[in-house]
C-alpha cells in the first residue's frame, strides 16, 4: 500500500509539472503574438504576469476538484472530456473576473483571447493524449489491474460485463468468489473462473496476483462476509470496491466522505463542490459591493420619484424563506400601495399564476412609478443587500413567503435546499410569463441538479438582457 501511494504521490507530481509547463508555455506564446506595436515584449510579458498567476492557481485547485491528477481509471470518455473542459472553463472565467477586479489598467482583450483559446486547446491535447497512451497500454497489458469479484448477483453480472468488455478499463478479472454456487448462473455463459466462497478469500490474495477486489454482496444479509472480505484485503493492502447502489434514488448521488476519521456514504442532490461555492459567494459579495457603491446614485434618485408618487416608506421589507428554510427580510423598493399585502387576500380570485403563488400583470395595488421600476427590475436592486450579507445570492431559486412553504409538496422544498437568488433560470425562461408552478419549480430544480458557475455567468447576461428589454416583468 505503501508503494502504490508513493507512485500516487509521484504520478500526480509529473501531471501537475507537465500541466504547468504547457500553462506556462501558452503564456509565453500568447504574450509573443500579441505585442502592442507601442510595447516591449518584456513590458507586456510582466503587465500580463499576474493572469498566468490567478489562471496557476485556480487550474491547481479545479484539477485537484476534478481529480484530474489521477488516472481517472474508470471513467468514461465523455465523463473525462467534461471534467476537463469543465476545470479549463473555472480557470478562465475565475482568472478573468479577478483581473478585472483587482487590475486598474483592465484586461488587454487579444492577449486574453489568444492564451484562453491556447490554453484550451493544449490542456484538452495533452490530456487526450495521456488518456489515449494509457488505454493503448492497458490493451497490451500494461497498467493492467487483476481484480476478484465477491458475490453473483445481476449487480456483479452487469460490472463483470463491463470489465470485460472494455480492455481500456485496464482489469483483468480472475475470478468469482461465491459461497453459494448455485448462483454462478446469473452470469450465463461466461467462462470466468470459480475461485470458491468467501472463505478462501485470505488463502486468494496470498497465492494469487490479486490488486483490486470488487465487493456486490446485499450488505443486509452478508455485513459479516463483508467484513471480513474487507479484513483481509486490509492487511494484503489490496484496495477495496463495494458497489455503491445500496439505496435506491432517482437524483441523489453518492460519495465517500469523512468527518475527522468516521468514513460516511454521502448521498445529495445539492452541489458540493466546496471550491466553487466558495468562489460563488466571494463574487457575490465582490458584484454586490461595487454594485452598490455604483447604484447608489441611482438608489436615491428612485427613492426621490417613490416618495413623491405616494405616502408610506421608501423600502419595503418582506419575509421569506431561504436556504434550508431560515427565514430573512427580503429588501425591494417600494411599488405598491402601503397596504397592498391586506389587499392581496381581496385579489385572490384574479391569481393569474396556479400553485402556492401569486402573479397578477395588471395588479391594481402597484403605484405609478411602481409600475415603472417593475418593468425594469429596478425594484429587486435593494436585494443587492441581502447578497452582501449572504442571505442571497445573485444567481438561484427566487426566496418564497413562509406562506408559500407552508403548501409546497415534499418534492417541491427542494428549492430550499441553496441559497436563493435575485435571478435564476425561471426569470430568463419568460420572467413572469411562466405561470405555471410546476413549470417554475421544474426550472429551479433543472437549475439545482446542473448547477456549475458556467451557468450562473450565463443566466446572469440572459438576465441583464431581459431586463433592459423589459420583458416578462410584472
Amino acid at each position: 500500500m505503501a508503494r502504490l501511494w508513493q507512485k500516487k504521490i509521484l504520478l500526480v507530481r509529473i501531471l501537475a509539472l507537465l500541466d504547468f509547463t504547457f500553462i506556462a508555455l501558452c503564456f509565453i506564446i500568447a504574450i509573443y503574438w500579441t505585442v502592442p506595436a507601442d510595447a516591449s515584449y518584456f513590458h507586456h510579458f510582466w503587465a500580463n504576469i499576474p493572469y498566468l498567476l490567478i489562471f496557476g492557481l485556480v487550474w491547481f485547485s479545479a484539477a485537484i476538484e476534478r481529480r484530474l491528477w489521477s488516472l481517472r481509471w474508470a471513467d468514461g470518455l465523455m465523463s473525462y472530456l467534461t471534467a476537463i473542459t469543465k476545470a479549463i472553463g473555472d480557470a478562465t472565467i475565475f482568472s478573468v473576473v479577478f483581473m478585472a477586479l483587482f487590475t486598474r489598467t483592465g484586461l488587454e482583450h487579444n492577449f486574453l483571447v489568444t492564451y484562453c483559446l491556447l490554453n484550451f486547446v493544449v490542456l484538452l491535447s495533452f490530456r487526450m493524449c495521456i488518456r489515449y497512451l494509457l488505454h493503448q497500454m492497458r490493451r497490451v497489458g500494461y497498467f493492467t489491474r487483476n481484480a476478484i469479484i465477491v458475490g453473483a448477483n445481476p449487480r456483479t453480472a452487469h460490472l463483470l460485463e463491463v470489465l470485460n468488455n472494455d480492455s481500456s478499463l485496464g482489469y483483468n478479472v480472475l475470478g468469482i468468489i461465491e459461497s453459494d454456487a448455485e448462483r454462478l448462473k446469473e452470469f450465463g455463459s461466461s467462462e470466468t473462473r470459480y475461485l470458491g466462497g468467501v472463505d478462501s478469500i485470505q488463502t486468494l490474495l496470498q497465492d494469487e496476483p490479486v490488486q483490486t477486489v470488487f465487493v456486490g454482496l446485499p450488505v443486509r444479509s452478508h455485513y459479516e462476509n463483508i467484513q471480513r472480505v474487507a479484513r483481509y484485503c486490509e492487511a494484503a493492502e489490496v484496495p477495496v470496491h463495494l458497489i455503491a447502489d445500496l439505496f435506491p434514488t432517482n437524483i441523489a448521488t453518492n460519495q465517500q466522505i469523512f468527518i475527522e476519521d468516521v468514513p460516511l456514504l454521502s448521498l445529495s442532490t445539492i452541489p458540493e463542490a466546496y471550491t466553487k461555492l466558495a468562489f460563488k459567494r466571494l463574487f457575490d459579495f465582490l458584484v454586490a459591493s461595487v454594485l452598490i457603491v455604483v447604484l447608489s446614485p441611482m438608489f436615491l434618485i428612485v427613492a426621490i420619484f417613490i416618495r413623491l408618487d405616494s405616502k408610506g416608506p421608501l423600502l419595503f421589507y418582506q419575509e421569506r424563506v431561504g436556504q434550508n428554510q431560515r427565514r430573512f427580510n427580503m429588501i425591494k423598493f417600494r411599488s405598491m400601495v402601503v397596504n397592498a399585502e391586506e389587499l392581496r387576500e381581496k385579489l385572490a380570485a384574479q391569481n393569474e399564476a396556479d400553485g402556492p403563488v401569486f402573479k397578477m400583470r395588471n395588479d391594481p395595488r402597484i403605484t405609478r412609478i411602481g409600475r415603472f421600476i417593475r418593468k425594469y427590475s429596478i425594484d429587486e436592486f435593494p436585494q443587492l443587500f441581502n447578497v452582501w450579507l449572504g442571505e442571497m445570492s445573485l444567481v438561484g431559486p427566487r426566496p418564497p413567503i413562509p406562506a408559500e412553504v407552508a403548501e409546497y409538496t415534499w418534492d417541491q422544498r427542494r428549492r430550499l435546499s441553496v441559497k436563493p437568488g435575485m435571478t435564476g433560470l425561471w426569470q430568463v425562461s419568460g420572467r413572469s410569463d411562466v405561470k405555471n408552478f410546476d413549470e417554475w419549480v421544474a426550472l429551479d430544480l433543472k437549475y439545482i441538479d446542473n448547477w456549475s458557475i458556467q451557468q450562473d455567468f450565463l443566466i446572469l447576461l440572459r438576465t441583464f438582457r431581459a431586463v433592459i428589454a423589459g420583458r416578462g416583468a410584472a
